[in-house]
């Protein structure tokens, strides 16, 4: 009986020694310019961190577990896999020389860990052995030599790995963040604040120079409105504001020893369209989105498994989807399967500053629903969109099928990605439809002639003007009825009621011209 309440007691001991007692070493004081914190609180964190995002880990995460201490760690329990994700304030640690991470466990054997990295600029991620300590606190500082070729330019989430060890495990974590020797005396010329029209610009520094500034589409060149220095007596050489866009503005240090200098660079850039995508005209349509059609049922256009940030946007007072931190997100039509073997194309207007690949995928469950009997068919392809204008995507179905989609009566999923960049891609889509017509061709002739009306959206009652010599201008309903019509340059719009309607626009050459017009 004594020797079974002594093992009773040992295996109680054993139990409670598989989780920390004390707290992981204090790190040391650091200027703010010289860390990059993550988790802990030693420095202050930065903000808009997902600790635990939905990666299809076996594991939970707890931010709070307190070793009877008081100092909260962060517990991940059974543990295979663990991303953070902080994609909405990615951080340039491209001036950093290591990463700190505290690190407890009993019984995880090996575990590996990599910052990722959506700059395109090196590999996104390189898993590296992180020294564990058994039964105690390994306080780690891993160089970034150690991470060959990442850049650390655009750092938007963590992972750590125990895969290739004992699965699952429990860790615990504490002080996870990027940090830099500090510049000797006389040496700093770094920034400790840099704002643009009167606030600092996002994702912002001390030892990050380069930044990319998105402008909304059609607004002024923004300015540089303050540079404070961390060392005070170093010197703001000058600061030149940008003179268009896209454009740079510059802003250029000098250290207090009159030696070391810093160049602050932000390029400014449009990141939304200034105009709508052209009015669609096709007429035998299964529409998802567009305001020129009625559309069908979308369950979502932004599934809880995407990588991607998704808001309704407007643009010249179109509803048009807004997709930025793309990696990939997935629309579903799973209540309602949208059947479109009796149609020919799959037609997207998308308009993008980044996106250089743009992958395209069709999920068909195959009538019996997700992972069912009859299993599931997929297709991908990928496109080149164009920089900074709408780009219209009119695929023949058949390119999928020839790609592997076995069905198009039952389709499920429409996945796009944002290969280049990954994670950071921006992206706005509208007129989402299947069709059996192939693109008007003078719609994408209009855009590139940019021959369209002012202004829109107009008061009902008012004049539209064309921007340039005419032979006719049409004005019709979407169903399609001819509502005014006239022959010149002018036309005014007494009795036509608020309302979306399609303008048809023959110009001297005879070419046609459609855009859609808004009346308030």
């Amino acid at each position: 009986m004594k020797g079974l309440t002594t093992f009773l007691l040992l295996g109680v001991v054993a139990i409670m020694q598989a989780q920390p007692a004390t707290n992981a070493p204090t790190p040391p004081p650091r200027n703010p310019s010289d860390v990059i914190s993550i988790f802990g609180e030693s420095y202050s964190n930065i903000s808009n961190i997902n600790y635990n995002p939905n990666w299809g880990q076996s594991g939970m995460v707890n931010t709070a577990y307190d070793p009877g201490t008081g100092n909260l760690v962060m517990a991940y329990t059974n543990f295979n896999y663990q991303g953070t994700d902080f994609a909405g304030n990615p951080q340039n640690a491209s001036a950093m020389e290591f990463v700190h991470i505290d690190i407890w466990t009993s019984n995880a054997t090996v575990v590996k860990f990599t910052p990722i990295d959506n700059s395109g600029m090196g590999p996104s991620e390189v898993l590296v052995d992180v020294p564990l300590v058994s039964g105690g606190w390994s306080s780690v500082d891993l160089p970034k030599s150690a991470f060959t070729g990442m850049s650390w330019n655009s750092v938007f989430q963590l992972k750590f790995d125990g895969q290739a060890g004992v699965t699952p495990s429990n860790i615990y974590l504490d002080n996870i963040y990027f940090w830099k020797n500090p510049a000797a005396p006389g040496t700093d010329a770094t920034l400790s604040d840099l704002q643009v029209n009167g606030a600092t610009i996002p994702g912002f520094a001390p030892s990050a120079y380069n930044y990319s500034y998105g402008v909304p589409g059609g607004d002024p060149v923004p300015q540089i409105t303050s540079a404070v220095t961390n060392d005070p007596n170093a010197t703001i050489t000058s600061i030149t504001q940008a003179s268009g866009i896209p454009g740079d503005g510059i802003v250029k240090v000098k250290a207090a020893n009159g030696l070391d200098t810093a160049t602050y660079i932000i390029s400014y850039f449009y990141s939304s369209p200034t105009n709508p995508a052209p009015a669609p005209t096709n007429m035998n349509v299964i529409s998802m989105f567009s305001d020129a059609y009625t559309n069908v049922n979308v369950d979502t256009w932004n599934t809880v498994w995407s990588q991607a940030t998704y808001v309704e946007d407007t643009i010249a007072g179109n509803p048009t989807k807004k997709y930025t931190n793309v990696g990939f997100n997935g629309i579903e039509t799973t209540t309602e399967p949208i059947d479109a073997s009796g149609m020919t194309y799959l037609h997207m207007d998308i308009w993008t500053p980044n996106v250089t690949t743009f992958n395209m995928k069709l999920v068909s469950f195959l009538g019996d629903g997700f992972q069912g009997p009859n299993g599931d068919s997929e297709a991908n392809l990928n496109f080149t969109p164009k920089i900074g204008e709408w780009t219209q995507l009119h695929i023949p179905l058949a390119d999928f099928t020839n790609a592997g989609l076995t069905s198009l009566d039952d389709l499920n999923q429409y996945i796009f990605t944002s290969s280049t960049p990954f994670g950071s891609g921006i992206l706005f889509l509208d007129n989402m439809y299947f069709t059996t017509e192939i693109v008007d061709v003078e719609d994408v002739e209009d855009a590139k002639r940019k021959i369209a009306f002012y202004p829109n959206p107009a008061a009902s009652g008012g004049n539209i003007s064309t921007t340039a010599d005419v032979v006719r201008v049409e004005i019709f309903k979407l169903n399609g009825q001819q509502v005014l019509m006239a022959n010149t340059s002018t036309l005014n719009l007494q009795g036509l009621g608020a309302g979306v309607y399609i303008v048809k626009i023959t110009d001297a050459k005879g070419k046609i011209h459609t855009e859609k017009l808004i009346v308030n």
